[in-house]
């Protein structure tokens, strides 16, 4: 039996901009089953439907955090927040983009599950603290590419500037023992997270990888880093 591989970075390249276009059609706000959960998708956030890695991160953190108290940076849809509420963690989350709280609030009532969601840059209106804080972060650093990559405009935090932020401002939000929790792909510049993550005085680790379908035979590469305070 063969076994999976992330498909080269040429093939990765064009299904995500073919993915990127279809999901960019949509103009107003769809419903949609994913994974476990029907929810309701506005066309500004990266849509679940059709990027894949939002339900392998809802399926691959509850075994991680075992119920503590999380908070999501980057909602988007919420849908990953959902799966760490449906396996009973106290769930709150934040967006900059108020589209992206909106929704994951009707997100969270129409699956029967509760939490308390905010719009906020990355700390800016969290209070609590919490065991663990998860964040699909913007993997692409480099703007010079964006103008050759449309799609990049979701993926891009131009020198990692907001992480950096992300990464030193997340210890005051944490409980004693707490980490943060990394979602990013290969192509993310991972020494730069190592980087930032040293000087900020943190220790990180891959703790989980796995692979994406992202349909026509093109499958994609996910990492949680775990980032804990030294």
């Amino acid at each position: 039996m063969a076994t999976l591989s992330p498909s080269p970075r040429p093939d990765w390249d064009r299904r995500q901009s073919e993915l990127w276009a279809e999901s960019r059609a949509h103009k107003e706000t769809y419903f949609e089953r994913v994974g476990n959960f029907d929810i309701y998708i506005h066309p500004s956030i990266l849509s679940p439907k059709y990027f894949p890695e939002t339900v392998w991160f809802g399926e691959n953190l509850p075994p991680i955090v075992q119920g503590k108290s999380f908070l999501e940076v980057g909602l988007g849809s919420g849908l990953v927040s959902l799966y760490l509420a449906a396996s009973g963690s106290a769930v709150a989350g934040v967006d900059i983009n108020p589209n992206a709280v909106e929704v994951t609030k009707k997100n969270f009532e129409a699956n029967g599950q509760t939490g308390h969601f905010a719009v906020s840059d990355v700390f800016e209106n969290v209070t609590g603290k919490y065991d663990f804080i998860f964040w699909n972060h913007p993997w692409a650093w480099d703007g010079t590419m964006q103008t050759e990559d449309e799609k990049l405009e979701m993926f891009l935090d131009e020198g990692y500037v907001t992480l950096r932020r992300f990464v030193s401002q997340a210890r005051d939000h944490l409980v004693e023992g707490g980490s943060v929790l990394l979602g990013t792909v290969p192509y993310a510049n991972l020494r730069a997270i190592e980087e930032i993550c040293a000087a900020c005085g943190y220790a990180q680790e891959i703790i989980r990888d796995g692979l994406g379908d992202l349909g026509n035979g093109v499958t994609e590469q996910y990492y949680i880093i775990q980032i804990r305070p030294l």
